[in-house]
């Protein structure tokens, strides 16, 4: 039986409202875009970051207004919105931060302001924010990673709306033997605090050895240790070898995958667990203006609804972008994931298996060299052994970004 995609009736004065906040809102990121032509007639060069001393400072602002029939993405109690999101963005760097071979230090924040048309209780700033250095030293190469996340959109373990913080660190330390040959040791920590939710924080620390076979192709093997601290539930423990190998042909192909398996035990008397883990992904550019990505994996993680239940999914993603006429590009992209939950408890049952599909297609169109708005819609859908997590949504928006 065939569906209409309608907005519902009792959204109708959202929408109204909808149309005069977008208006505005594409007002006021237009009008920075003529200041901005002002300004290059004068001598500027287009796409030139500020400089303050030893340091570049770049900063753009994006916007999009949205209709979303199932915010909450809920099975039995879907609720329609249009959310708007206005999202300033200032980048602070020096030395190699574009490139990021040699010295370099670099910080980024995006907040996210988040305003919804009729559920104003949901009204958000996210925050999004990044501190990344690098020492180069002679044969050694050492790094320093800092992220912090505060984000409060629906998720799909949850099959609501929460909000969360996530804080991620990352030491590395690279020493070049030779040429060819390397050796890497990484240190990780990330912090997950779930509102009203199940808790974790994990430490992992990795080993590898690279050698670069040839020009193009780089590999490496690997492994890994990790400590799962679950509030409140079983902490675990996990083992990884892994392989790894990089292709990279100029701009036509890049290819990068690593894959192996993983040994899983819990305090909670369940039995041990290996499960295979790996991540695919490869961009490939067969004609200038045409490019096409393809990303597949399968990791375990951690139920946050579901206490003393882990998840492993396996799944991939793809996609196509067409450039045509130079300031025009159609998008395509869709991706599935089945998730498989798992007891880490002994005498604990865990049934629920998730099949998870998505697809969106969009348009952008470059206005000005530094100024692009674009169109799209999207659907999802998440099939659930357990009713209460299955929905599905679509959503179909506009967007503004633009660079100063």
């Amino acid at each position: 039986m065939s569906r209409q995609f309608s907005f519902p009736g009792t959204h109708r004065t959202a929408l109204s409202r909808a149309c005069s906040i977008t208006t505005a809102l594409l007002g006021g990121l237009l009008l920075p875009a003529y200041s901005q032509e002002a300004r290059q007639e004068k001598g500027d060069v287009p796409g030139s970051p500020a400089r303050y001393g030893p340091f570049d400072v770049l900063y753009g602002i994006r916007g999009s207004v949205v209709y979303d029939d199932n915010i909450y993405i809920s099975h039995t109690n879907k609720k329609a919105d249009v959310i708007f999101n206005i999202a300033p963005n200032i980048t602070v760097g020096a030395g190699d931060y574009r490139e990021g071979e040699a010295n370099l230090v670099k910080l980024s924040y995006t907040p996210t302001v988040i305003l919804f048309a009729d559920q104003s209780k949901n009204n958000a700033i996210d925050h999004d924010a990044l501190l990344k250095g690098q020492w180069r030293p002679g044969s050694w190469k050492f790094g320093l990673q800092q992220e912090y996340q505060n984000y409060s959109g629906a998720v799909v373990d949850v099959g609501n709306r929460v909000n969360r913080q996530i804080y991620t660190t990352v030491l590395s330390s690279v020493y070049e033997v030779s040429p060819r040959t390397s050796f890497e040791l990484d240190g990780r920590q990330s912090i997950n605090n779930y509102q009203r939710l199940t808790d974790f924080n994990e430490w992992a620390v990795s080993a590898w050895m690279d050698y670069e076979l040839t020009p193009l192709l780089k590999t490496g093997l690997g492994i890994t240790g990790g400590f799962v601290d679950v509030q409140p539930g079983v902490n675990q423990t996990y083992q990884q070898i892994l392989a790894r190998a990089t292709y990279s042909l100029t701009e036509l192909l890049d290819l990068r995958a690593s894959a192996g398996g993983e040994l899983r035990e819990f305090q909670g008397g369940q039995k041990n667990r290996v499960n295979p883990v790996f991540t695919i992904g490869g961009t490939y550019r067969p004609l200038e203006n045409t490019t096409l990505t393809l990303d597949a994996y399968r990791r375990s993680q951690t139920s946050v609804v579901l206490r003393d239940q882990n998840y492993t999914t396996s799944g991939f993603s793809a996609g196509v972008r067409q450039v045509f006429r130079e300031n025009y590009a159609l998008n395509l992209s869709g991706g599935y994931e089945n998730s498989d939950y798992t007891s880490n408890v002994k005498g604990t049952v865990a049934n629920r298996t998730d099949d998870y599909f998505i697809a969106q297609i969009g348009v952008d169109w470059n206005v000005l060299e530094k100024l692009t708005v674009g169109a799209f819609y999207q659907f999802r859908n998440n099939h659930s052994t357990d009713s209460n997590h299955s929905f599905d949504n679509h959503q179909v928006g506009l967007n503004v970004s633009y660079r100063f």
